[in-house]
């Protein structure tokens, strides 16, 4: 019972990979915010082609990552639809961006607190859509809310800023969410 066990967990997580390395080539072609943000990233002098988004098993913590080595992680376990992963390229691609036409300092908390902030707010991430799949809903301001409490989220999840996510996000939020950088207003 338990070689089934392993060889059916084996099947389904290769499967996921397949399916992972398949719609991330798709939505490199196809995905309008994806072929945007690849485009500035190369007005940028950054190329990212297929083998830089790396389809793998993640934990419950997150849907993907971005790595200053100029690799994106993407959580193939953890995509619930084809717009979660394109959202998730895109927030990880804002970060991408920003880390080459900024240059964050991945240890200072106010620069990682701004590319989350751009992220959360850039990428899809706070769609109305998404914010209705996690029960929250406002009819005023919730877009503002949702980046607020993602960014804080985000920061949390490093140890070494989970006890100034709240006021990091406080002190860059206004300043970083009117930076809508390459985009000429939030979509």
């Amino acid at each position: 019972m338990q070689e089934y066990e392993t060889t059916e967990l084996a099947r389904i997580k290769q499967k996921q990979h397949k399916k992972c390395e398949k719609l991330k080539e798709r939505l490199m072609k196809y995905s309008p915010m994806v072929t945007f943000m690849l485009e500035n990233l190369r007005k940028e002098g950054v190329e990212f082609r297929k083998e830089h988004f790396i389809c793998m098993e993640c934990d419950e913590s997150r849907c993907g990552g971005f790595s200053p080595d100029g690799f994106v992680a993407l959580c193939q376990n953890r995509f619930i639809s084809k717009k979660h992963m394109e959202d998730t390229m895109s927030h990880e691609l804002i970060h991408a961006y920003d880390h080459s036409k900024y240059n964050v300092d991945w240890n200072n908390v106010y620069h990682v607190a701004c590319t989350e902030v751009r992220a959360a707010s850039l990428s899809g991430d706070c769609s109305w859509l998404m914010e209705l799949r996690r029960g929250h809903f406002k009819f005023t301001k919730q877009h503002q809310a949702c980046v607020k409490r993602r960014a804080i989220l985000s920061l949390k999840s490093n140890p070494e800023f989970a006890d100034v996510a709240e006021k990091a996000v406080g002190v860059v939020f206004e300043s970083c969410f009117n930076d809508t950088k390459p985009f000429d207003e939030i979509y």
